[in-house]
């Protein structure tokens, strides 16, 4: 069954582009991560990988009891890419939060992921290093408020491309898993 699930690799695979395509952007940006214009492109690639989540777990349907789960976590995405987008002066006062917020759910969801799918993934610790990288994220953000705002654009964007990478690896094993089976 959970074979069936692989089949849309290249979901990933586009996810992990846009996390690494918002990480380069920030790094080479001249702008703060608090300006209008970053908290909309936020918006956009939060919004965009909702959308793919929810078709993800559409196409799953048939194969996956628990795509509700996923249902839910793409319209949490696209709610967040849309207060971003559309309310950003609103946004960026909470962007960092908001970042952190959303790092350690999904963290904690990659991390739950990993531990389901170990069975069919001999490098299934990849993404739980992911996860754990998510969540350590978050908490610097959240524990150490008084840290340099560029540290903390530093430490987003790094972990978006790290992040970004990661998913692509990942997402190729799948295809990998797919094909095989």
């Amino acid at each position: 069954m959970e074979i069936k699930l692989f089949r849309n690799w290249w979901l990933m695979t586009l996810k992990g582009v846009l996390a690494i395509g918002y990480g380069v952007y920030i790094l080479i940006s001249q702008f703060t991560l608090v300006t209008t214009l970053l908290a909309k492109i936020f918006g956009i690639i939060i919004l965009l990988s909702g959308i793919l989540i929810i078709v993800g777990s559409f196409l799953h349907k048939r194969s996956n009891p628990r795509w509700a789960w996923w249902l839910i976590e793409g319209i949490v995405d696209i709610t967040i890419g849309l207060f971003f987008v559309f309310k950003p002066q609103w946004a960026k006062a909470f962007i960092l939060a908001i970042m952190a917020f959303w790092a350690c759910i999904i963290g904690l969801i990659q991390i739950i992921t990993a531990l389901r799918l170990k069975i069919y993934m001999h490098n299934w610790w990849t993404l739980v290093f992911t996860g754990v990288c998510s969540i350590l994220v978050a908490v610097t953000i959240f524990i150490n408020p008084f840290v340099e705002q560029m540290t903390k654009i530093s430490v987003v964007a790094i972990a978006s491309i790290v992040f970004g990478l990661i998913m692509t690896y990942l997402s190729h094993m799948l295809k990998d898993i797919y094909l095989k089976y």
